[in-house]
């Protein structure tokens, strides 16, 4: 079954209650959680007290986009767009043995380069009308389900996926759901989850 993959984003997960919502989410059983923070100058001390929680709970901390940002705080895994670091420079920083995963939007010819490049994880999307990017590219479920059939590494999807829709997803079977959303929804992040969870099995 897919795992659900959490991410961060600076106005539904205020700096205030982040460390307390990021122990809801992995209390939640959750295994991958990524920090994505789109501000000039990114809270440190906050991402070192996400990474401890999550190294806690045995969970995956990815640093969205800043490689430099994630060698900073001693984290070994960054999730890399199209303009970012490339795959090769971000194992140089953070070492051999970092996790990297790729965004390839709808493209598939960008998922089999990142693979040749090493990439730990490439993701797709957005598969639905998303609410935090409602300007990303769509991406079909076809793409993810010949991306299944022809690519030899995990497989993420992202976008707009919800309660409603995550089973129709779930169906492609996908390594990694990515969800923000939908986490977030009225801070009740454990209800939220457990919904999730419970129709990601149906």
């Amino acid at each position: 079954m897919a795992e659900i993959y959490a991410i961060s984003d600076d106005i539904l997960m205020p700096e205030n209650l982040a460390l307390e919502y990021v122990r809801e989410i992995l209390e939640c059983g959750v295994k991958f959680f990524q920090f994505r923070s789109k501000k000039a100058v990114k809270n440190e001390n906050l991402a070192s007290e996400i990474l401890n929680l999550c190294e806690k709970f045995g969970a995956k901390f990815i640093v969205n986009d800043d490689v430099k940002f994630a060698k900073k705080i001693g984290a070994k895994a960054v999730h890399l767009g199209k303009d970012d670091e490339n795959i090769k420079e971000a194992f140089e920083i953070l070492g051999k043995d970092a996790y990297v995963g790729v965004s390839c939007y709808n493209d598939i010819n960008l998922a089999i380069n990142a693979a040749k490049n090493g990439a730990s994880y490439v993701a797709f999307g957005s598969v639905f009308t998303s609410l935090t990017k409602p300007n990303a590219p769509k991406c079909g479920l076809e793409v993810v389900k010949e991306a299944k059939q022809i690519l030899n590494l995990p497989i993420c999807v992202i976008g707009g996926i919800n309660a409603s829709n995550i089973s129709n997803v779930a169906r492609l079977k996908p390594d990694m759901i990515a969800i923000i959303s939908a986490i977030y929804k009225d801070g009740m992040i454990k209800r939220n989850l457990e919904n999730l969870q419970r129709n990601l099995s149906l």
